[in-house]
């Protein structure tokens, strides 16, 4: 292509993009200044290596997370999009050891697409995007050359995790950002209360991380504890859960050697120390008083989860299999319980919008992700979540915790360590 041709087609992409902000800005000032950020971002990656453009959106991701409260709210959404399209980039050409991953996520997509034509509103579409960085991310990290080249970026991206924790720290050791305004118990949030499930599962993939990226106990304990803490000092039951199966998990691996006893000491002395364990007992104490049915039991998830199902059991057989489609749960929810909760598990979200056919496509896929050489603890607590709060709505911390479980594997046979 002539240069001539090449600056005709910048000029018009650049008219092309400046009527579609013009247009997000006036049905949206958040999607508009999303859009400049992420042509903004575009312009600057154009002069990295594929690997380095991964290594900035990926590493911005924990960032977003943390001072989400100041930030325009499809931001986050966006630059999790560019990261996927950009782990796509990496792997290309996409080759697998199995085919297993591939017929899941063409399955998962077809389950997503088929439902995306009758998407009505912005806020199915914004569903559809998210839904569609699952496959396209656990097909980057599946893939031979993303499984080859992520280990490259471990080390830039978990510093930039840790570099966001750190600052999040900050935050709450200087009172900034809101303390009990969530569960009135003293929890620190920082500027992420509106994220505050998505927020604590971003700092435990974060902790799972540093723990398999060294072999140095110090090293795993200083990783670990700077995810953990914060997650515990927010109250939010589903991290504790998700940090004791990952150390769970760890301890059976090392066949509870002196290295996982040491790491599960400190580690409730910090608790303890830096106020964790308090607000997590706090927590527990108020939610004991309420949780008195199985209805009320979770915070309330017994009902949200009925409400859910019922409409999907009731509807009959196409819907049994193929959905209720896209905005169904929330649609139930505001019916019977007058505020948009999703589903509170992907079991319930996914089998509810997709039927059974979504809900075999999704367990698929992860079967493929678990039974590959990726460092399945890194994967854990998305497992968790995804059965007790639902992760495949929080898209930056799937997306860091799918990285990372190909960052962080063990090198194959013949490869030297990195």
């Amino acid at each position: 292509m002539s240069p001539a041709a090449m600056s005709v087609g910048a000029y018009a992409l650049a008219v092309c993009l400046a009527v579609a902000t013009g247009a997000l800005l006036v049905r949206s000032p958040a999607a508009g200044v999303g859009l400049v950020a992420l042509v903004g971002i575009g312009a600057a990656a154009s002069r990295l290596t594929r690997l380095g453009v991964v290594e900035v959106l990926v590493g911005l991701l924990p960032w977003l997370v943390v001072f989400d409260g100041l930030l325009p709210s499809l931001v986050r959404t966006f630059v999790t999009t560019a990261a996927a399209v950009a782990l796509l980039a990496l792997a290309v050409p996409l080759r697998f050891r199995s085919s297993l991953g591939l017929v899941a996520a063409g399955l998962f997509v077809a389950a997503v697409l088929g439902h995306a034509i009758f998407a009505t509103d912005g806020e199915q579409f914004t569903q559809v995007a998210k839904y569609m960085i699952f496959p396209a991310v656990a097909l980057a990290v599946l893939s031979d050359r993303g499984q080859e080249m992520l280990p490259h970026a471990r080390n830039v991206i978990l510093g930039s995790c840790l570099a966001a924790l750190t600052v999040h720290m900050g935050i709450i050791a200087a009172g900034l950002g809101q303390t009990g305004t969530k569960y009135e118990i003293g929890e620190k949030l920082g500027f992420g209360r509106g994220i505050v499930h998505e927020m604590t599962l971003t700092f435990v993939v974060v902790a799972a991380a540093g723990l398999v990226s060294s072999k140095r106990v110090p090293v795993q304990l200083a990783f670990f504890a700077l995810g953990a803490v914060p997650a515990m000092l927010t109250g939010v039951r589903s991290a504790l859960l998700a940090l004791f199966v990952v150390i769970l998990i760890y301890a059976i691996r090392t066949r509870f050697d002196r290295r996982a006893i040491t790491i599960v000491i400190v580690l409730v002395a910090v608790a303890f120390a830096s106020g964790g364990a308090q607000v997590v007992m706090e927590r527990f104490n108020k939610e004991a008083k309420s949780e008195t049915s199985l209805a009320s039991a979770g915070s309330e998830r017994g009902a949200i989860w009925t409400v859910a199902v019922t409409p999907w059991w009731n509807a009959g057989p196409p819907q049994w299999v193929f959905g209720m489609g896209l905005g169904a749960v929330e649609e139930a929810e505001i019916r019977e319980l007058g505020t948009p909760f999703f589903g509170h598990s992907d079991l319930i979200e996914v089998g509810v919008t997709f039927g059974l056919f979504g809900i075999f496509a999704w367990a698929l896929l992860w079967f493929a992700l678990l039974r590959s050489p990726l460092e399945g603890i890194v994967l854990v607590p998305l497992i968790v979540y995804a059965v007790v709060n639902g992760s495949m709505l929080y898209v930056a911390p799937l997306t860091l915790g799918l990285v990372f479980s190909a960052a962080c594997r063990a090198p194959p046979e013949g490869e030297a360590a990195r």
